[in-house]
C-alpha cells in the first residue's frame, strides 16, 4: 500500500513538472477575418500543412539569392474555416527575421517593410464558416497574403498551436538554407 502510494506521489509529481515545462502559447498579433484575401488554392506538395493551416509554397526551397533580393519570401497563410492557430518564431531570431501577415500591416504605408514591421507571433483567427472568401481544396477557408521578412538565410522553425492545443507543432522553412 505504502508503496503504491509513493508511486502515485511520484507519478503526479512527474506529470506536473512535464506541464509546468511545456511551453505555454504565445500571445501573438491578430491575423482575422477583417483582413482576408480571396482566393481558391490547389493542394500541392510545395505546401507545408500542418494541421488546418497551409503555408503555400513553404516547402518548396527558396535560394540564398532570392531572399536576399526580396528580403525574405511570400507565403500565402490559409487556415480552414473556424480554427485558430498562433504561429511563434524563437525569440533568437527576432532580429533578423519576423512575420508579416497581421492587421496591423495594413495600416503601413506603401514601400519597402523592415523586419520590425512584422512579429515574432501571430495569431491567425479564421473566418466561421460561410464568411471565409477563400478555400483550399473542396474546404472553406480564409486566407491572408504575407510575408516572412529575413535578412538571413535559414532553416526557419516554426512552433504552431493549433485551436486549443496545449503543445505546440513544429515545421521548418528553408529560406535560402535547406532543412536537413
Amino acid at each position: 500500500m505504502r508503496g503504491a502510494l509513493l508511486a502515485l506521489v511520484i507519478a503526479t509529481t512527474v506529470a506536473g513538472v512535464a506541464v509546468a515545462a511545456a511551453p505555454r502559447r504565445p500571445e501573438g498579433a491578430p491575423a482575422t477575418c477583417r483582413h482576408q484575401s480571396s482566393a481558391a488554392f490547389s493542394k500541392s506538395a510545395g505546401n507545408l500543412v500542418v494541421g488546418p493551416l497551409v503555408l503555400v509554397g513553404a516547402r518548396e526551397y527558396s535560394s540564398p539569392e532570392a531572399i536576399a533580393r526580396f528580403g525574405g519570401q511570400k507565403y500565402p497563410a490559409v487556415v480552414l474555416a473556424g480554427h485558430r492557430i498562433t504561429v511563434e518564431l524563437s525569440p533568437t531570431v527576432q532580429r533578423s527575421t519576423s512575420l508579416l501577415y497581421a492587421d496591423d500591416h495594413w495600416r503601413l504605408p506603401d514601400g519597402e517593410r523592415a523586419i520590425g514591421d512584422g512579429h515574432r507571433v501571430v495569431e491567425f483567427r479564421a473566418c466561421a464558416t460561410g464568411r471565409g472568401g477563400s478555400s483550399y481544396g473542396r474546404s472553406k477557408a480564409t486566407f491572408w497574403s504575407g510575408f516572412v521578412l529575413t535578412t538571413v538565410p535559414r532553416c526557419l522553425k516554426l512552433r504552431i498551436w493549433v485551436d486549443d492545443e496545449r503543445t505546440a507543432r513544429v515545421a521548418h522553412i528553408p529560406l535560402g538554407k535547406r532543412c536537413v
